[in-house]
């Protein structure tokens, strides 16, 4: 049932919108579908501990550093994501007690966030469960499959990440314009 739910998703798109490339109308469909998966079952495996997943993505970000110390602003800068969302995050995990922070040596103005023993017993547990499930999914797969797989997504990861800055999108009302003359002679 799930498999024709994309391929519905696809086949639509395709129809309505025929000048684009359905390559990448269907990559992005089934990436994004796969990323939902599993964000589900990321969510399960840390359910025990009662954080969601962008703040064990904050744990991994902080435990992966040489020290497992951090300023708000490399985690966000790790994760891609504001630092306003950050400090929230951070401030969920002083509350359950997996982080503390800690004045910056260096810089007064700046502070560290780093993961208290609790923080790291719970990371610790993580990973190998995460790792154990990947490996059980991912057993039929080739070591040579899984690899390309990483550099086409990593290549993928690389061609967005400068649109990540809001200055280097491309002009979109052209396309913008195309899509409502589109979709109304669709209706």
């Amino acid at each position: 049932m799930e498999n024709e739910y994309l391929d519905e998703i696809v086949n639509r798109l395709s129809e309505q919108f025929p000048d684009f490339d359905h390559s990448m109308i269907q990559a992005v469909t089934v990436l994004s579908s796969t990323y939902h998966i599993f964000l589900s079952i990321i969510k399960r495996v840390i359910s025990t501990h009662q954080i969601t997943p962008q703040s064990m993505d904050v744990l991994m970000a902080i435990y992966v550093t040489k020290d497992q110390k951090c300023t708000l602003g490399e985690i966000s800068g790790r994760l891609m994501v504001s630092p306003a969302n950050v400090t929230g995050l951070v401030d969920g995990l002083l509350k359950k007690g997996l982080v503390r922070r800690r004045e910056h040596p260096k810089d007064r103005r700046k502070r560290l966030t780093e993961l208290t023993p609790k923080g790291l017993a719970v990371i610790e547990e993580f990973i190998p469960r995460c790792a154990l499930f990947m490996q059980t999914v991912f057993a039929s797969v080739s070591q040579e499959d899984k690899q390309q797989l990483y550099e086409r997504l990593k290549q993928i990861f690389q061609h967005m990440l400068p649109y990540r800055d809001v200055s280097r999108m491309p002009k979109l009302s052209r396309v913008k314009n195309r899509l409502q003359v589109s979709s109304r002679g669709k209706r």
